[in-house]
């Protein structure tokens, strides 16, 4: 089978994933869809590149949906253990293709590491204080330049309170749930708010926001 990883992205790749720390557990939930299948393969030839990475296949019948919160009909979903088996609330449905997979990285050595990247601590601070249940919600395509740094900004939030899942979500590949939010240009950011067991659009954005503007937008979801 070709790889999806040429030679030289291979290199690039091994050279990120030298900073990790700790083991991670990429847990992959398949459809019946050929999404599926290049995911499969693509987190796999990350564990090539990477002894401290572990990947968990699931199909969608045998995966135990009431420990980890995961939308069974946005498959293949695939979300990041640590060493520990504990779960940070990042989400990626679909393929983290094109500009993303540097996202998904990016998440591993967040989780392997266990260091927030982009927030300063006063909107650390502001994230662990919000009680509510949340999820951010983050349209994209592969093509899309910004869209890696609206959902890195969304899986950083989840990582820092877990109240919060973040989430890429693959316009193209869920096309119904993209009408139904009316995902017209990405990054298109949703938050909503758990309320008596039900999800609530409270806010949303189109674009990658800087980091003081978008802990705004996810406060006011709060309100």
């Amino acid at each position: 089978m070709e790889k999806l990883l040429d030679k030289e992205t291979r290199i690039k790749v091994q050279e990120i994933l030298e900073n990790m720390e700790d083991n991670v557990q990429l847990v992959l939930i398949k459809g019946n869809n050929d999404y599926s299948e290049i995911l499969e393969q693509l987190l796999l030839e990350l564990t090539e590149l990477n002894d401290l990475i572990d990947v968990k296949v699931f199909s969608a019948d045998s995966f135990d949906y009431d420990t980890y919160e995961v939308e069974k009909d946005l498959l293949p979903a695939m979300f990041i253990l640590d060493s520990e088996g504990i779960d940070y609330g990042i989400r990626f449905y679909g393929v983290p293709g094109g500009h993303e997979f540097i996202t998904l990285l990016q998440d591993i050595l967040i989780v392997s590491t266990k260091k927030i990247m982009d927030f300063s601590e006063d909107n650390i601070e502001k994230i662990k204080s919000i009680d509510k249940e949340i999820r951010i919600r983050v349209f994209v395509t592969p093509t899309c330049p910004y869209c890696p740094r609206a959902v890195l900004a969304a899986h950083q939030t989840a990582v820092i309170n877990s109240n919060i899942i973040g989430e890429m979500i693959e316009a193209n590949e869920f096309e119904e749930l993209s009408v139904k939010y009316d995902i017209k240009s990405v990054p298109h950011t949703v938050i909503e708010v758990k309320e008596n067991g039900i999800w609530v659009m409270k806010n949303e954005f189109i674009g990658a926001y800087p980091q003081n503007n978008y802990i705004l937008e996810v406060l006011k979801a709060i309100e």
